[in-house]
């Protein structure tokens, strides 16, 4: 059998392909960011000497208030691919809503009752 029987996989359908760190979930990135500099700010305070729940207490807020200024950028984009999901969650709703609602199995579109409300008004005369 030669190479060019073999079916070939593209790389995007690849499992065993390696996935650019630019393709990956922002989210995710960010995550993965903040973790690793809690765990080098812990590692640090644990050489300078810190232990017992001092030491991840420090290493939380040291390493929170480094990932303000550190993070900026990754956090941006973790931002607007939260916002991207929901925004595309909405548009299915809305085209989902408008879908039903185009649907609703009365000829021309109407409501019951929008006719009868037009035909014929019948408001009580003031006497």
């Amino acid at each position: 059998m030669s190479s060019s029987d073999e079916p070939t996989v593209p790389a995007a359908e690849d499992p065993t392909s390696e996935t650019p760190v630019r393709d990956q979930h922002p989210v995710l990135l960010y995550t993965t960011w903040r973790l690793a500099i809690f765990i080098v700010v812990l590692i640090v305070l644990y050489l300078v000497g810190l232990r017992d729940v001092w030491l991840i207490v420090f290493a939380f807020l040291i390493s929170g208030v480094a990932s303000i200024f550190v993070l900026n950028r990754r956090r941006e984009q973790a931002v607007g691919g939260i916002s991207s999901l929901f925004g595309k969650m909405n548009d299915r709703i809305d085209a989902s809503s408008r879908a039903e609602d185009g649907d609703d199995g009365f000829l021309g579109g109407e409501r019951p009752g929008a006719a009868s409300e037009s035909a014929g008004e019948h408001e009580p005369k003031a006497e």
